[in-house]
């Protein structure tokens, strides 16, 4: 008929399928059987389950074997109602936003105050399009979440390389403390640039190690090192080449050209234009809402 909830849709339809009787008839040499039941259609939308219209359609069908008969009244289903059910279902969900746009934007300032950045950024993107200054205002105060987003995974990368900084320093001076020159210098071989004190802790362990050793077995490490390091880029060259993370930026980039190449504007697009967002920011966000609610059990409420 013409509808799916196929792709990266914040709504979905849900079927469920009910057989109510399978009646034998007899058919001369085959018996036949006859089923009937109802296919109940439900529109939710993925953040909390809401159900914001049902509808059933009747079926029957017939065949000699009680499978087929079920296929065929599946198949036959007459949707006649399905334009007007799908209709009344958006009104509904737009009703539902603009009733409900200061608990959505209470929800999104709380998630985000207590970090859970992914949370606050669905519950914004669930907001219609169609409710154009409505779904702007909450693409502002999402890419608002977004920065704060970016900003606190650079927090946490930072603490982490401190931490592993400390653990690799520590463990290199253990290792020259234990006479151990060598494999303190090649345990430093994963240390990254890390604070203006680590930095110097670092040199200086370098320096110190590198004097235990004789020049040619410290060049020797030096050109191990290299090989080792050059290794470790090529393997993250590949792992990000196939991480599904890259595979959506060269997607989010040749969608980014095909909208610059276009003339015709959409209402998508004057909307991007009003708020001074690019199309690849509200499609990451898009993106950060899916991933989100896919992870996430959702609670039917009727």
């Amino acid at each position: 008929s013409g509808y799916s909830s196929f792709g990266n849709s914040m709504f979905f339809i849900s079927p469920n399928i009910v057989v109510n009787s399978i009646d034998v008839a007899e058919g001369g040499m085959k018996n036949v059987y006859v089923v009937k039941g109802e296919l109940y259609l439900a529109i939710q939308d993925e953040m909390n389950g809401t159900v914001y219209l049902s509808a059933s359609f009747p079926f029957i069908g017939s065949a000699t074997q009680k499978n087929d008969a079920i296929k065929s009244a599946i198949v036959n289903i007459n949707y006649g109602k399905v334009q007007g059910f799908f209709k009344e279902a958006k009104e509904k969900i737009l009703a539902y936003y603009r009733q409900q746009m200061d608990v959505v934007f209470h929800r999104a300032e709380t998630c985000a105050e207590n970090g859970n950045y992914d949370e606050a950024i669905a519950c914004l993107m669930m907001i219609p399009e169609e409710l154009s200054d409505l779904h702007i205002r909450a693409l502002q105060k999402a890419k608002e979440i977004y920065d704060q987003r970016d900003m606190a995974i650079r927090q946490r990368e930072i603490a982490q390389r401190f931490a592993d900084n400390d653990s690799i320093l520590a463990e290199a001076n253990s290792l020259i403390g234990m006479h151990n020159p060598q494999d303190a210098l090649k345990t430093l071989w994963d240390y990254r640039p890390g604070t203006e004190q680590q930095d110097k802790q670092y040199a200086a362990l370098v320096k110190k190690a590198e004097s235990l050793v004789s020049a040619a077995e410290a060049e020797a490490l030096r050109k191990e090192e290299r090989n080792y390091q050059d290794e470790k880029q090529k393997e993250v060259r590949e792992w990000n080449e196939y991480t599904k993370e890259t595979a959506h930026q060269r997607d989010m980039d040749r969608r980014e050209m095909q909208l610059k190449s276009q003339v015709a504007a959409s209402a998508e697009r004057v909307t991007h234009h009003r708020l001074d967002v690019d199309a690849q920011t509200v499609d990451a966000l898009k993106t950060i809402a899916c991933e989100y609610l896919r992870n996430k059990k959702i609670f039917v409420n009727h």
